[in-house]
């Protein structure tokens, strides 16, 4: 029974999308939503029908139209959510979820003067391929770039005056996330103490931790899975090696057989942990009793950015990206404003810290605590 409650809350929702429409006004915004119907992703589908539905009933009257496709995370499926959006006559899209949907869309979505809007799709290529091509493109999730970007301004910031280690469990994630880390401290002149990669998914990592003491270093940064950064702080523990740890977004992930130490330091999307700006879609989503998680966060913010241009009284003389462009938009993610490329100018990315096996925003106490002598 406990597993049927979020599809009576999802239906509920779309009964109330569906009492909104038709007070809708004729000139109202017409949005489609690219979202997985079924499958592992379909829940994360449910969370941007949910966020949409619910900002809608506290904002009739403002969107003409939902109207939804299927994000089936493929090059074909992402060709026929383009083919039926443009048939549906929609004004922008949001969604997409995979990258060889909205890659494959794009293109099709662009030739009918549809923009898209991805809230998930971080690959700094895709934009990159979007300004080369003139892709009508908005990208509301991170750029892959900028976790890098925020994890070196972190490490700069907090570990200058400490023997630090980038360590990398040999993935192309991992290892890229790393190598950029590097570059990017090096070109400020600071050099890590160690680097070094491990073998992942091991119950225990005493050869690493042997090279870690060896290498008299206090702090770790550790580019790999959740689990791995568990098992290496057990490790060290049991070796009475004290180190501190910092990883990036990855650690976003349920708890393994051993919980991270408390004091980690991690590289989230700031959706993962919405901010104060968060707390009237908290509230909203509290009142269906539901919880601001997931893709909820994102796509209620991708509602309020369309709702606020489609409000505007210069809304239907100027181009919807050109109104995308021209305003800094509040939103429960913050503050969004887009580059002329489509790209979120602020970095998307935020810095929390591990207290009680919850993260949380990091603040300044947390730098004072974290700069700290070694216990």
């Amino acid at each position: 029974m406990t597993n049927c409650r979020p599809w009576f809350r999802t239906a509920s929702l779309i009964l109330m999308l569906l009492a909104v429409a038709p007070y809708a006004r004729a000139d109202g915004l017409r949005v489609g939503l690219v979202i997985p119907q079924s499958g592992q992703f379909a829940l994360l589908g449910d969370h941007v029908r949910e966020a949409f539905a619910l900002w809608s009933k506290n904002n009739p009257q403002v969107f003409a139209d939902i109207v939804e496709g299927d994000d089936g995370c493929t090059a074909e499926t992402g060709v026929d959510a383009a083919a039926a959006m443009s048939e549906a006559g929609v004004d922008i899209v949001v969604g997409f979820l995979c990258t060889e949907s909205l890659a494959a869309a794009l293109p099709l979505l662009t030739q009918e003067g549809i923009p898209a809007m991805t809230l998930t799709v971080r690959a700094d290529i895709v934009g990159e391929e979007a300004e080369r091509l003139g892709w009508r493109f908005f990208r509301l999730a991170p750029r892959a770039g900028e976790e890098a970007q925020v994890a070196a301004d972190a490490i700069f910031r907090l570990w200058a005056d400490k023997p630090f280690a980038l360590i990398e469990d040999g993935a192309i994630s991992g290892r890229e996330l790393v190598e950029a880390i590097r570059a990017i401290l090096e070109s400020r002149g600071l050099n890590p103490t160690f680097v070094d990669n491990y073998r992942p998914g091991q119950d225990t990592q005493p050869s690493l931790l042997r090279r870690l003491k060896s290498a008299g270093v206090t702090r770790v940064f550790v580019g790999g899975e959740r689990s791995d950064l568990a098992v290496i702080a057990k490790e060290a523990e049991f070796q009475d090696v004290p180190l501190r740890f910092m990883g990036g977004d990855t650690l976003h992930a349920p708890d393994g057989d051993l919980p991270l130490p408390d004091g980690t330091i991690a590289v989230l999307a700031e959706g993962a942990i919405p901010g104060p700006e968060a707390d009237p879609a908290r509230a909203a989503f509290a009142d269906e009793g539901l919880v601001l998680e997931g893709l909820r966060a994102p796509a209620y913010a991708a509602a309020e950015i369309l709702g606020a241009v489609a409000r505007r009284s210069d809304y239907g003389e100027a181009s919807l990206g050109d109104l995308l462009r021209a305003s800094t938009f509040d939103t429960a993610l913050g503050p969004v404003t887009f580059s002329a490329e489509g790209e979120r100018i602020e970095p998307g990315f935020v810095l929390a810290v591990l207290e009680n096996g919850e993260f949380r925003r990091f603040g300044i106490e947390d730098a004072a605590d974290v700069t700290g002598e070694d216990q």
